[in-house]
């Protein structure tokens, strides 16, 4: 099961398992739309998209933090 969230206005994901009585529940993770150069497109929870930056190390800055390639996917 996915379930999606409205994340400072960008759209959110993670995927919910259930494994006999244990319920694992992973990373909250934005939805990369594409890259280029220097930035990402990430989706918006009203669908639009928007270019935000990224670094050398993967990490996008989003909202006023920098999320790790462990918080998006694509």
């Amino acid at each position: 099961m996915f379930e999606t969230r409205d994340f400072k206005g960008y759209f959110q994901s993670r995927e919910v398992v259930r494994i006999g009585n244990k319920t694992i529940r992973h990373n909250w993770r934005f939805y990369i739309c594409g890259f280029d150069g220097d930035s990402a497109t990430i989706l918006c929870h009203n669908k639009a998209t928007e270019r935000v930056p990224i670094d050398a190390n993967n990490r996008i800055f989003v909202a006023g933090k920098w999320f790790s390639s462990r918080f998006w996917d694509h």
